[in-house]
């Protein structure tokens, strides 16, 4: 019986915390430029050893792109194109909840873009019927006045 309680609160952050299945779609090293603008290299200054790395993760019909920041030379093996892992998102902030150990990596979120697949388009809303959209306003020749 003791061991359940765990068990059930494990599955219970899980499910309210909410978690939704995304897809790594690439990964990519991040090169941080150098401030050094001498004409000797030698003369530069020590640069700090961070390694970081852009991940971009397709959530629905979104693609985030979050920055890994590491202090070794360490990428979790759930960073793997085409593979799918449980994440959060927060305003500016993408949670990856990792399979081992119950960790949880957080990433900034750097660039968001919108999938332009049949799926997506599809599922794009519509306006209702009998009501105009914005775009059907800009491309009319109406010059404004009450109607």
């Amino acid at each position: 019986m003791v061991l359940l309680i765990p068990l059930h609160a494990h599955v219970k952050q899980t499910t309210e915390g909410g978690y939704q299945i995304a897809t790594v779609v690439s990964v990519t090293k991040h090169l941080s430029a150098s401030n050094y603008t001498g004409g000797n290299p030698i003369d530069a200054p020590l640069q700090a050893r961070e390694y970081s790395y852009d991940i971009a993760i397709r959530l629905n019909c979104n693609v985030y792109t979050g920055r890994y920041e590491s202090a070794i030379r360490y990428l979790p093996s759930v960073f793997a194109p085409d593979h799918e892992l449980d994440v959060r998102l927060r305003k500016h902030i993408l949670y990856v909840s990792l399979p081992f150990g119950d960790e949880e990596v957080m990433m900034g979120i750097i660039g968001r873009r919108r999938v332009k697949d049949e799926a997506c388009v599809e599922a794009a809303p519509r306006p209702v019927v009998g009501q105009v959209s914005t775009e059907q306003l800009t491309r009319s020749n109406f010059k404004g006045g009450l109607v």
